[in-house]
């Protein structure tokens, strides 16, 4: 009878194993989701900032804002676009860096927490896997946030407006 109840077990615990990796793969995986672009043509950082935020009240952390190392562009707007429900905010890409990034494709979302300048979101990196940050809003021309790499290092993510800029605190 053991002999009967022990494959019935393994075959349960390896199908509860496919679904657990199956949907996983979902969440590590923007290009298997809705997320990964925000079905608009974005043609310049310019055209977003007119399109996304022209004529209306921004929350301070919308804008246009560059990587620190200004390899790329992207605007921070309400998530208003149909996508990655639970996240208040998305940044789309504006102006990419390397071939693998078009513009409108989805570069980070961010979720207000319950500290006024912290947001939790997800990074998407270079090659599109998504990396879980907490996002700082330092000041309203900088946002800073710091991860843990697959090696054990820590690295900071420093992110500054581009638009609208606003005086030094």
């Amino acid at each position: 009878m053991n002999r009967e109840i022990r494959p019935m077990h393994t075959r349960a615990a390896f199908i509860l194993l496919v679904a657990a990796f199956g949907s996983g793969c979902a969440l590590v995986d923007p290009s298997a989701s809705n997320e990964q672009s925000v079905h608009t043509a974005v043609t310049s950082t310019d055209q977003a900032v007119q399109q996304f935020l022209a004529g209306r009240d921004l929350d301070p952390i919308e804008g246009a804002w560059e990587h620190d190392q200004s390899a790329f562009e992207f605007v921070i707007a309400r998530n208003d676009f149909d996508v990655a429900p639970g996240y208040d905010y998305v940044g789309v890409m504006t102006l990419p860096d390397q071939s693998s990034w078009k513009q409108g494709d989805i570069k980070v979302l961010l979720r207000k927490t319950g500290e006024e300048n912290v947001y939790d979101g997800v990074w998407m990196t270079r090659f599109k896997s998504r990396r879980p940050m907490t996002f700082v809003f330092e000041n309203r021309n900088l946002i800073q946030a710091n991860f843990v790499s697959n090696d054990g290092n820590t690295y900071f993510l420093r992110i500054r407006r581009v638009h609208p800029r606003f005086a030094s605190n």
